[in-house]
């Protein structure tokens, strides 16, 4: 299990994990990514990537 969390602070709502993530875990609420599905976590790490803000983090729990 995966623990996702996004900083909002940092979060521009770009939308790049949103559109990047495989198993869309993101979604845009308020301008803001959140992980709304992350059961759906593939583990690529590919949202950590796609975040130039580093607003990301993936944390195995």
């Amino acid at each position: 299990m995966w623990k996702i969390t996004v900083d909002e602070e940092r979060c521009t709502g770009c939308n790049e994990c949103v559109e990047g993530c495989p198993g869309e875990v993101y979604e845009l609420i308020q301008s803001k990514a959140a992980p709304t599905n992350s059961e759906d976590c593939h583990e690529c790490f590919t949202c950590v990537e796609l975040c130039d803000e580093n607003a990301v983090t993936v944390e195995d729990i």
